[in-house]
């Protein structure tokens, strides 16, 4: 069940910023664009946008448009998901949305599970920061989110589960470190690491931790991709703080040992949010269920 064309186009335009490139996005023809909108414009007797240059401002009367037309998708949503609901758990869609660690590392396994049990549900997985997935599930592109703990999260929006993460020190397998799995607050000054650049979540959930030590910690290279700081470490280059999520391939696979930091124990938490005032249907309500019977 679809928003009429226009709308849909409509909607296109104000997303992409322009006729252009809601034309590139959408696969229609300038003119075609044009035309539709002209369409809507005769229809409703009222002029959508103002036309400046190259770009494109929604009139007072397309603002009240674009409300109402959010509205009715979010309403269409819905009755889609009250259809399937009608036909039971087996039919319906499900639309994840999740920060780098649970999305890639955590969530895949939860959902081979779901997939499992529910094979007809169309499941959508998206990676995301956390303040983008708010405003998907708060527009209705979602049904539910994973954002990291340091997020407000809007009052519309509830706390359903946790997901506990927790860092730790990887060591190449021959370091001594690897021996005993563990290094003390004091010695951990001394050792040469390699971390994520300053401005990213984990770096700043790091230093957190670490600052309440009073240690200052020895960074030798900051790199944005972790799978290159996990080939980093596994090559000799240095040691690292990162996710468990993240290395259990490459523990397995003896690329690199994990240690912990003897007196620090540094976790964090993800939370799982959903829309407080939408009703749960029946493929998010099986979701939540097998996400409880795994002990999230």
């Amino acid at each position: 069940m679809m928003i009429p064309h226009e709308l849909k186009i409509f909607l296109g335009i104000i997303e992409h910023g322009g006729f252009n490139r809601a034309s590139k996005h959408l696969r229609l023809s300038q003119p075609a664009i044009s035309a539709n909108i002209k369409k809507l414009e005769d229809n409703l007797e009222i002029k959508l946008f103002e036309r400046l240059g190259r770009t494109v401002e929604l009139t007072n009367a397309g603002k009240l448009v674009e409300q109402y037309t959010v509205r009715l998708t979010a309403l269409l949503t819905e009755l889609q998901h009250a259809i399937a609901d009608a036909k039971g758990h087996g039919v319906g869609q499900l639309r994840c949305g999740a920060a780098t660690t649970v999305g890639i590392y955590i969530l895949p396994r939860i959902l081979v599970q779901f997939k499992k049990q529910f094979p007809k549900v169309e499941t959508q997985l998206s990676l995301d920061q956390s303040r983008t997935i708010q405003d998907r599930i708060l527009s209705n592109e979602l049904d539910l989110g994973f954002v990291n703990d340091s997020f407000s999260i809007a009052s519309s929006l509830e706390t359903r589960a946790t997901i506990q993460d927790e860092l730790v020190m990887i060591t190449p397998p021959e370091h001594y470190l690897a021996r005993t799995q563990k290094v003390s607050l004091k010695r951990l000054g001394d050792l040469p690491l390699i971390l994520g650049p300053k401005n990213s979540y984990t770096r700043k959930i790091i230093e957190k931790f670490l600052d309440t030590t009073g240690i200052k910690y020895h960074c030798i290279m900051e790199v944005e991709n972790t799978e290159v700081i996990k080939a980093a470490v596994s090559e000799g280059l240095g040691l690292s703080i990162i996710s468990l999520a993240r290395i259990r391939q490459e523990i397995k696979n003896h690329l690199v040992m994990p240690v912990r930091i003897v007196g620090l124990s540094m976790t964090r938490d993800f939370k799982l949010v959903i829309h407080r005032n939408r009703r749960i249907a029946a493929p998010l309500k099986a979701f939540l269920e097998i996400l409880a019977a795994a002990g999230i």
